[in-house]
This record gives C-alpha cells, sequence and structure tokens, in this order.
C-alpha cells in the first residue's frame, strides 16, 4: 500500500512526531507560563475585618494562587460545576475567635470547598489559605507574624453532590468514551471514503435519491451506532466502577445524543479529507488526538497553557467532557448541563454543513 501512496508513508511517519512535539512544547510552555499555573480560589468575607481584608491582600500577592472575591452561593456553585478549584469562607467573627485561640481559646473554624476531580489545586489552595490567614491573624494580634501560626480548625465541606470516591473513573470513562466515538468516526470516514473509491457513491447518485438525503441517512445510521457504543461504555463503568448519574438523566442522554451526533458528522467532514483512505485516516487520527489531548479527554485543563485552555472552548471534545462529568459526579440539573450539549449540536451543525459543501465540490470535480 505504501509503495503506491507514498504520501500516506510520509504522513505515517511525520504525524507521531508532529504529535509528540506539539504535546511536548504544550507541557514546556505550560511549566513556564505562570499565570496559567495559578490556582483560581473564591473567597467569601463573611468577617469583613482587618484580619480577612488583609488575608485577602496577601493571597493578591501570591505567585500560586489568584483570589476572587464572591458570595458564599457563587463560590459553592463555582466549585461544584468545575468553575472554580477552591473556595474559602471567613466567617463572621473569625478575627475575635483568632485573637482568642492564640490565648488557648477555642479554635476558629474556616470552612473550605474543593473541586474532587483537581486535588492538586487544591492543595496548592490549602497551603496559601492557611498560610496568609494565619499570618494576616497573628499581625493583627501581634503586630508581627507568630510562630506557627493560628491553630483554626480547617473544615472541608461537602458539595452535596459526589457521594463516593469514584469521581476520577467517571472522568476517565467520559474521556475515553469520547475518544471511542472518533475513533469511530475515523473508520465512518474511512468506509465512506472507500464507498467513494469504489463507485458506490454514483450509483446510489442515480437513484431518485438527492445526495443530501443519502448523507442524511449516512449521518443518522453512525449517530446511532455512535450513541450505542458511548452508552455500553457507560454501562461498564456502571459495572465496574459504580459509576451513576447523581444529575439529571435527561441530561446526560441530550449530551450522549449530541455526542453521538457530533462524531457522526466528524466522520462525515473526514470522509471528504484527503486524496486515499490512508492519508484521510492520518489526518483524521492527527486532529482527533490533538481535539483529545487538548480538550480535557487525557489531562487535566490546568496543565495547559492559559492560550491553550481558552482555545478548548472551540473544541468538542471539552463541551463533552465536562458534560458527561456533569450530568454524573457533578449531580447538576438540566438547566447547568443544557448549554453543554447545545454547544455540541452547534458543533455537530457547522461538521454537517462543511460536509454536504465538500461532497458537493468533490462531485463537480468527478
Amino acid at each position: 500500500m505504501f509503495g503506491v501512496d507514498r504520501q500516506a508513508l510520509v504522513m505515517s511517519i511525520a504525524i507521531p512526531v508532529i504529535i509528540a512535539s506539539i504535546l511536548g512544547w504544550l507541557d514546556t510552555t505550560a511549566a513556564s507560563d505562570k499565570a496559567s499555573s495559578k490556582t483560581l480560589i473564591a473567597v467569601v468575607d463573611e468577617d469583613r475585618s482587618a484580619v480577612s481584608k488583609d488575608f485577602y491582600a496577601r493571597l493578591k500577592k501570591s505567585d500560586d494562587v489568584t483570589p476572587t472575591q464572591e458570595s458564599s452561593q457563587d463560590a459553592i456553585r463555582g466549585v461544584r460545576t468545575g468553575e472554580i478549584p477552591f473556595a474559602v469562607v471567613i466567617p463572621k467573627g473569625f478575627s475575635d475567635r483568632a485573637a482568642a485561640a492564640f490565648g488557648g481559646g477555642t479554635k476558629p473554624d474556616l470552612p473550605v470547598y474543593q473541586d474532587p476531580a483537581k486535588p492538586l489545586e487544591a492543595n496548592i489552595a490549602l497551603g496559601e489559605v492557611t498560610k496568609a490567614v494565619s499570618e494576616a491573624a497573628a499581625t493583627a494580634t501581634f503586630g508581627s507574624i507568630a510562630s506557627g501560626g493560628v491553630p483554626m480548625n480547617v473544615e472541608k465541606m461537602p458539595l452535596g453532590a459526589a457521594k463516593a470516591n469514584w469521581e476520577s473513573a467517571a472522568h476517565d470513562y467520559a474521556g475515553f468514551g469520547l475518544q471511542g466515538l472518533l475513533f469511530f468516526a475515523i473508520e465512518s470516514a474511512v468506509a465512506l471514503a472507500r464507498e467513494r473509491r469504489l463507485g458506490i457513491w454514483k450509483r446510489l447518485r442515480a437513484a431518485p435519491i438527492h445526495p443530501n438525503l443519502l448523507l442524511l441517512s449516512k449521518a443518522a445510521s453512525s449517530t446511532v451506532l455512535a450513541l450505542a457504543i458511548i452508552l455500553l461504555i457507560f454501562l461498564v463503568g456502571a459495572v465496574l466502577f459504580h459509576i451513576r448519574i447523581l444529575g439529571s438523566v435527561l441530561g446526560f442522554a441530550f449530551v450522549a445524543v449530541a455526542s453521538a451526533l457530533m462524531a457522526a458528522t466528524f466522520g462525515l467532514l473526514m470522509a471528504t479529507i484527503g486524496k486515499s483512505e490512508s492519508q484521510g485516516r492520518a489526518i483524521s487520527f492527527l486532529l482527533i488526538i490533538l481535539m483529545l489531548a487538548t480538550g480535557g479527554a487525557w489531562f487535566p485543563m490546568t496543565r495547559m497553557p492559559r492560550f491553550v485552555q481558552t482555545a478548548a472552548n472551540y473544541l468538542p471534545v471539552r463541551w463533552a467532557v465536562e458534560g458527561f462529568d456533569a450530568a454524573t459526579w457533578r449531580g447538576l440539573q438540566f438547566s447547568q448541563i443544557a448549554h453543554f450539549g447545545t454547544n455540541l449540536l452547534v458543533f455537530a451543525l457547522v461538521f454537517g454543513i462543511l460536509a454536504t459543501l465538500r461532497f458537493r465540490f468533490l462531485r463537480e470535480q468527478a
């Protein structure tokens, strides 16, 4: 095959080099990008004291975290939906209890909320928070930083969604389930390209059926198969790791159907790429690997440079993975999940339109 298709041979060598180089560059860039590595912390200041204000000022000077002042409701919602990795509440009367604790009084409580999907960021945030609040309380009490800091009880508060220690498994099944869908899209594209090469499509076009209807039927059949794949994958996860839909079942179904439709239309588009089946497979594989790597399916988005995190908003992978996370272990309701499925439908529409235009172009060139 490679003897006939030399371009496919070149791609089979070049693509692994390209993927490895891009991923290596992303890791290097993320490591040197301090802005992208800073952890966002939501601070709920119910104390409104000199201690809480000094605490917030110290966090702003940190090289590892970026604080933002939020209401209690917004902070908890942000952590639960995955928008904020960590939140801390400075309760009313904290400064008075902190001063008393230095003299052996009752330790003040410091409630914190953390996203269980981001333990590294949460640990960094917790370290910075305890350091800053101890220094602020000691300075307010003694005029300088006391050794050992203020004694306090750091309470990790429940979010009310996750009930078991399987959050990472649910996320892994979402990411690799989407990988399975996209690899299925490659095979669908190759099969469709083969039908074009063998002239099957020319014979089908001779029938009294509009070409767009043929594409629609292909997309529909691929969507059904893709939906069966993703549901089977999650079924296995439910049996082996007790993955459950803690949120909206309708929301999960919406994201699953939208993901399947997106994968089906993506396969149609990939069938129009490349001069041969081998070239089309290689190009599709490159695009899918890059989408999976930068869209949060394989690696946490926080490991990526800031510009990649922004660019991931324009990748269907991110919306699919976060949509499944929202419906399973995050336990969100349909109104909080719907935008994930809607964005996936937009991608499916764009892929479908581009595929239709490309097929029309190829028919005119035939």
